[in-house]
C-alpha cells in the first residue's frame, strides 16, 4: 500500500512540473520593429582569361577548370587553349599539387605553349618529378596560347597529375587558380 503512495505521489509531482512548464512556455514574446534589407553588392562578372576544349579535354565550371586525357604515346598533343578576352598581359604558371600512380610515367611534358617558344611547366622523367611548376609565361593581350603535353609511359594504368593554372593579374599580386586534373590512361 506503501508503494502505491509513493508511485502515486511521483505522478502527481511529475504532472504538476508540467503543468507548470506548459504554463510559463509563452512567456518570452516580441515583436520585430527594426529590420534590415540585405542587397548583393558584388556583381558577378565573366573571367577575363578562359580555358577552352582543343583536343581530349572536358572544360567545367565557367570555363575555369577542366580535365584533360591523355594516352600513352602523345607527342606534342594541344589539349587546352587559354584564351586572354582583355588587352592585357597576364603571367601564367602551371603548378603541381598531388599526383596518383606517376611511376609508370617514362617522359610526361607539360607546357605552356605560343606556337614559337614552349615553356616547360611539369615535367616527370622515369616516375619522378624533375620539374613541378615553371617560369611565368606571358600571355598577351587578345592572346591565345595552349596546354600541350607529350605523353609516355611503361606500364598499363591510369595516372592523374593535379595542377593549378596561376593566372596572375597584371600589376598586382592577385592571382587567380584554375583547377587541371590530367588523367593519362
Amino acid at each position: 500500500m506503501e508503494k502505491l503512495k509513493d508511485i502515486t505521489s511521483k505522478k502527481i509531482v511529475c504532472l504538476l512540473i508540467t503543468l507548470i512548464l506548459l504554463g510559463t512556455i509563452c512567456i518570452a514574446k516580441g515583436n520585430t520593429y527594426f529590420s534590415i534589407k540585405a542587397q548583393a553588392l558584388a556583381l558577378a562578372s565573366s573571367p577575363l582569361v578562359i580555358l577552352q576544349n582543343i583536343t581530349n579535354s572536358q572544360v567545367l565550371t565557367g570555363n575555369t577548370s577542366a580535365t584533360v586525357t591523355v594516352s600513352n604515346g602523345t607527342n606534342n598533343l594541344d589539349v587546352l587553349q587559354v584564351l586572354n578576352q582583355t588587352n592585357d598581359a597576364w603571367q601564367l604558371q602551371i603548378i603541381e599539387y598531388s599526383d596518383d600512380n606517376i611511376n609508370r610515367l617514362t617522359n610526361c611534358t607539360i607546357w605552356l605553349n605560343n606556337g614559337s617558344v614552349p615553356n616547360t611547366q611539369i615535367q616527370v622523367i622515369d616516375g619522378q618529378y624533375t620539374q613541378v611548376s615553371g617560369n611565368y609565361y606571358t600571355l598577351e593581350g587578345n592572346g591565345a596560347d595552349s596546354i600541350t603535353l607529350t605523353v609516355t609511359t611503361n606500364a598499363t594504368g591510369t595516372t592523374y597529375i593535379y595542377a593549378c593554372l596561376k593566372i596572375l593579374t597584371p600589376n598586382t599580386s592577385t592571382y587567380s587558380l584554375y583547377a587541371i586534373t590530367f588523367e593519362i590512361i
